[in-house]
């Protein structure tokens, strides 16, 4: 076989290869494309953890202020989902505010709302998620109390959820379930249309990660 028929051979399988990877790519484009509503949403869905319930010593409002955890941690009291609420809530970084969202919560639960003020207990500690975790911890096992509803926003639930389960480990005897509150702020099924939903997204997943790396291993 002569030299020109080699590099014609080795030429045309060239050609045929690059040809299959083209239409691999054409594929696969097509396949995101046509699939990427499916996809988007379970991204989304992916950082909603939703246990189901049982009746638990206390229920654990993270993100303390008169917002969705809060309404979602007052109507599981209401429906005796928890015998006393925690608050969890650090300082407010406002001029002139000397206060913590824990304690304005409760504020409003106790005059507002008249629930007992010997119902809600306050942390007002954490700045962090893993803060609010390690200081819960010590609070339940201070209270003696053995299991916890633990409420967040719906996006932040497996980032709680993962980082509670990490500090708790060694509290065998201790059990946690998770309740997103409702979030209107954020909608999987069109997520990615929104600017403000997108970037709330793509940030917890960074801070997934960086939890991972930093506490989880």
């Amino acid at each position: 076989m002569s030299y020109s028929l080699i590099n014609g051979f080795i030429g045309k399988r060239m050609v045929i290869k690059k040809l299959y990877i083209i239409a691999v790519i054409v594929v696969l484009l097509f396949v995101i494309i046509v699939t990427h509503k499916f996809w988007l949403e379970a991204i989304a869905e992916f950082l909603v953890v939703n246990d189901k319930l049982t009746q638990a010593d206390v229920i654990v409002i993270l993100d303390s202020g008169i917002g969705p955890a809060y309404n979602h941690g007052l109507k599981l009291y209401r429906s005796s989902y928890g015998k006393k609420i925690i608050l969890v809530g650090g300082p407010i970084n406002l001029p002139g505010i000397d206060t913590t969202s824990a304690h304005l919560t409760m504020q409003w639960l106790v005059n507002s709302i008249k629930v007992s003020k010997d119902a809600v207990m306050l942390e007002e500690r954490p700045m962090t998620i893993y803060e609010s975790a390690e200081y819960v911890k010590e609070d339940m096992i201070k209270w003696n109390c053995k299991s916890a509803v633990i409420v967040s926003l719906s996006y932040h639930t497996r980032r709680a959820k993962m980082t509670f389960k990490k500090v708790f480990d060694d509290q065998r005897d201790i059990s946690l379930m998770f309740s997103p509150a409702d979030d209107e702020q954020i909608q999987s099924f069109k997520w990615w249309t929104n600017e403000q939903e997108s970037i709330a997204i793509v940030t917890e997943y960074c801070k997934i990660i960086l939890y991972f790396f930093k506490y989880i291993v």
